[in-house]
């Protein structure tokens, strides 16, 4: 008898998210299906504006109060049940604790007076009720495995006086502190140059292996995925287009749009290559009564 398929750590099961617009609700999310298992790298790829943060930010329960909505779906947590169904004090448990985010941004994350260290220190005193010194300490050891030199003088700095990369290694520390069993980076490395997101790919790669934690990797590109991910959602509008292993999307694509991504992507070749273009117009979303 063959053994039993090992339970994803985390399960979303035909998600969808509407905005109001007017007096309508627009679809940003329709139907979104996927699986996460232990230990492993979901790459999630696709145009600005086809739904992937909003997905993320469904999972962890950090949609607008006003103005957005999750219509129907779940989203499983192993061990933990449907968070979509979680009171919000057991949510705010949850969130750091068994599932962080790496958020596009620092600048806009990180709070801008408050201390880096300390912003790390907030965490742990949150999840883990140790005292300000042991928090402290643990932060500065945070700082330095995710590769900031002299930590601890680091850890009494704001954010304001750290590059951009020092900032999102922070943000590592931040989302690691807890030793969280899935981590969402949504786009960690958009606004650095290719020499510090390929520093931070390999440092968020390193931390996985050490730390066994389960990742899902936003991104619109397909190299990033390539590197590092073991399977790819590909999305388009608002909905999963294509899942696969890694190599086989690669390898033979089967829906048109991941064809086009991966035809678009740069190669060395002799001659120009004409692109292909899709047909037909990207698809807005779709609207629904307000009153539904």
């Amino acid at each position: 008898m063959s053994e039993a398929a090992p339970t994803p750590l985390l399960r979303v099961n035909d998600l969808r998210v509407q905005f109001a617009s007017g007096k309508e609700m627009v679809g940003a999310v329709d139907g979104v299906s996927f699986c996460v298992d232990a230990g492993c790298t979901l790459g999630i790829v696709g145009e600005s504006g086809c739904g992937k943060s909003v997905t993320a930010l469904s999972v962890m329960r950090l949609l607008p109060e006003r103005g957005a909505r999750v219509a129907s779906g779940s989203v499983e947590l192993d061990g933990v049940g449907n968070l979509l169904a979680l009171p919000e004090e057991r949510m705010r448990e949850i969130r750091g604790d068994n599932i962080s985010m790496i958020f596009q941004e620092p600048m806009t994350s990180l709070n801008p007076v408050f201390t880096v260290g300390g912003q790390v220190a907030e965490v742990l005193r949150a999840h883990r009720k140790l005292s300000r010194a042991e928090a402290n300490a643990q932060a500065v050891e945070m700082l330095r495995q995710v590769g900031i030199a002299s930590p601890a003088m680091r850890a009494k700095s704001y954010p304001h006086q750290l590059s951009g990369g020092m900032r999102q290694r922070v943000m590592i520390a931040i989302a690691l502190a807890c030793r969280p069993r899935l981590m969402i980076a949504d786009e960690p490395t958009t606004a650095l140059d290719v020499t510090i997101q390929a520093q931070i790919l390999d440092l968020i790669a390193r931390l996985q292996r050490e730390e066994g934690t389960a990742v899902i990797l936003i991104t619109h590109n397909m190299g990033v995925v390539a590197e590092v991910a073991q399977r790819v959602c590909v999305m388009y509008a608002g909905v999963v287009v294509e899942e696969a292993d890694t190599a086989d999307l690669f390898a033979s694509p089967l829906h048109p749009y991941p064809q086009g991504l991966l035809a678009s992507i740069p190669r060395r070749r002799r001659g120009p290559k004409r692109r292909e273009q899709a047909p037909g117009r990207p698809v807005v979303g779709a609207r629904h009564d307000a009153g539904q």
